[in-house]
């Protein structure tokens, strides 16, 4: 069993209290059982958080059961001073319901993250009820004990059950509930506390979306319906690069190959862009000797590093004599491809990035 690779949790609750549910080293899947969500939530880590995205995590293509615009759904993630991010969901039905006969507990809201963000070992659940009142929502956090969570911390995914949309429909006149007493409804909230950068597939950015899912009529592995998306949210991310370049050994009388200083063929530079790390970013890899730049490569976001193309060369380039040795500073900038979708994140600039290190060309004696 490793315990970060299958990080699983399958909580169903009794009795659910707004006490968070830790993703942590204790509760792990099994090593070598699939996730079930695995499919689905590749598919949506490479989507938009649209009403087609959230009906690729799974759901069937049935006509969604109720109307449109009853089902609300929010979605906010905000960075913290630790540099850890906080996703917040919200979702009701907006009464009063038309006769008929409406899901009850049975739906889903299922999420995925899209892969700016991670699980992490400080990654917390907490999900509850919030009441409507007669001027707005209430303060107080209520607890719903048929609630049950299923989480997948290696995927990203998440499905929360057991919120009886229609018998909590808000309504801006009040009810009677089966107890007799005065409601105006009330909404389902999902806060996942402690995601972190994903940085083993994004060199991070501005404005890189988080998530997207939505409200199902049951589990959309099962085959339920979707029936309203979750709007998309988006937030700013550190840029991060680990990059070096590789030192060439040369025969007398060959030239310098600057694409093999950049990127060689063995992957030791490190993690080069691939399309989705860089899909909020822009790459420039400048190779500058003494006298200033003499090569330059620009990668921009959103495509692999073969893709990209060369602004400048030497030409011709240097041929190196037996026992000549040449050095050069490798820049590498990597600049934020989309606007800012808050305040500057704390732990780093998510606009522009800049690292430099040395290579060496050598020709031998």
């Amino acid at each position: 069993m490793t315990e970060k690779r299958f990080m699983k949790i399958f909580l169903c609750l009794a009795s659910l209290c707004t006490a968070p549910l830790l993703l942590g080293p204790a509760m792990l899947r099994p090593a070598g059982r699939a996730a079930p969500a695995a499919q689905r939530a590749a598919v949506q880590r490479a989507a938009p958080a649209t009403q087609e995205s959230a009906r690729a995590l799974g759901g069937g293509e049935a006509a969604a059961p109720w109307p449109e615009g009853v089902l609300q759904l929010r979605q906010q993630a905000v960075c913290g001073a630790d540099g850890l991010y906080t996703v917040t969901l919200e979702a009701w039905a907006a009464g009063p319901l038309p006769e008929g006969d409406w899901p009850g507990g049975e739906a889903v809201l299922a999420y995925t993250l899209t892969g700016g963000l991670a699980f992490g070992p400080d990654t917390a659940v907490h999900a509850y009820a919030i009441d409507k009142t007669r001027s707005g929502w209430a303060a107080v956090k209520q607890e719903c004990p048929d609630l049950r969570i299923a989480a997948d911390a290696q995927a990203g995914t998440l499905c929360v059950s057991g919120f009886d949309y229609t018998a909590r429909a808000v309504t801006e006149k009040p009810a009677l509930d089966g107890n007799g007493h005065t409601t105006y409804g009330a909404k389902l909230v999902v806060r996942l506390s402690g995601l972190r950068a994903d940085y083993a597939a994004t060199f991070g950015g501005q404005g890189l979306p988080v998530g997207g899912g939505g409200v199902y009529t049951a589990d959309p592995d099962g085959g339920g319906a979707l029936c309203a998306p979750l709007p998309p949210a988006a937030v700013d991310v550190p840029l991060r690069c680990a990059y070096a370049p590789a030192d060439q050994r040369l025969q007398p009388g060959e030239a310098v190959n600057f694409g093999y200083m950049i990127n060689p063929p063995d992957g030791r530079a490190g993690m080069m862009p691939d399309g989705r790390n860089n899909a909020a970013c822009s790459l420039c890899y400048t190779v500058s000797d003494a006298n200033g730049p003499v090569a330059e490569y620009e990668v921009p976001a959103g495509l692999p590093v073969g893709a990209g193309h060369w602004t400048r060369t030497p030409d011709p380039a240097p041929v190196l004599a037996a026992g000549q040795a040449l050095r050069y500073t490798v820049t590498v900038t990597l600049c934020s491809a989309r606007m800012p979708a808050a305040d500057p994140p704390p732990q780093g600039s998510a606009a522009r990035l800049v690292l430099q290190s040395e290579a060496c060309v050598t020709a031998e004696k």
